[in-house]
């Protein structure tokens, strides 16, 4: 970046953008101020550009590669945590889970009555039973990370402010699935959100629209939206590490995304 600048600085000169700089040692306010709006414009330009190969000029595929997994890696660890607590999901109005629609449809109707309290439970025990749960989706979100090849890479570093994430979220979506089911439902069972469901179903007359057993049924929904909320904030650490260069905490992800 220094040679950079020098080299825009003395094709400035060679234009007669630096006014009196060279003979005198200084130059007056007005032509201080367009040199520095001039190389300030040059500087970002040249800053900006790419390789042949699409990355940022002087990053490697090596680099990127690497910038990626700890991009994704810092973003996977920060939403599991920030998740994976007590009031985790609950007391997050953009990941909070809510009822399936049948369900909080009949919660709605019950409310205003007093008599929603059975599904009420239900829908806060779901919730927690996500945060319980959570903290076991961070040795397979940084397992799934280290699949990304590098062929994958540039398409990501160029791609959109969450195509990381889009990425993680296409390819380990059905093994994450698979592999975060069962501390759910054990959290579900646990945290009694099974038998608050069974106790709504006998009083609310609801076995007509729940047809899976409820722990199954639970658990399947939960699944899906615990992921939902994990994903969002994985999403969200990526954009920042894309847009805000406090974001960038590491000499490589500035080199990356810089």
């Amino acid at each position: 970046m220094h040679n950079d600048r020098r080299e825009i600085l003395w094709g400035l000169m060679a234009l007669g953008l630096t006014g009196g700089l060279a003979g005198h040692g200084a130059a007056n306010a007005q032509t201080q101020a367009e040199l520095d709006k001039a190389l300030k414009a040059a500087v970002g330009k040249t800053s900006k550009k790419t390789s042949s190969t699409g990355l940022p000029v002087g990053v490697t595929k090596l680099e990127a590669d690497k910038g990626i997994r700890e991009a994704l890696s810092q973003g996977a660890v920060a939403a599991v945590t920030r998740v994976g607590r007590h009031d985790g999901y609950w007391g997050d109005d953009l990941i909070r889970i809510p009822l399936p629609k049948t369900i909080a449809k009949v919660q709605k109707t019950l409310k205003p009555l007093g008599m929603s309290g059975a599904l009420d439970e239900v829908h806060e025990k779901v919730n927690h039973a996500a945060e319980v749960a959570a903290p076991v989706a961070k040795d397979l979100f940084l397992d799934a990370i280290k699949s990304i090849t590098l062929t994958d890479v540039v398409g990501i570093v160029r791609g959109g402010p969450t195509s990381g994430t889009q990425y993680l979220q296409k390819s380990t979506t059905p093994r994450l699935i698979t592999l975060f089911t069962p501390p759910i439902g054990e959290a579900l069972q646990s945290t009694g959100a099974v038998q608050s469901l069974d106790h709504a179903i006998e009083r609310n007359g609801l076995s007509a629209y729940i047809k899976k057993d409820p722990k199954t049924y639970l658990s399947e929904y939960a699944v899906g939206k615990a992921l939902d909320g994990l994903f969002h904030y994985v999403g969200a650490e990526e954009r920042a590490i894309r847009t805000n260069p406090a974001s960038r905490t590491t000499d490589l992800l500035r080199a990356v995304f810089g």
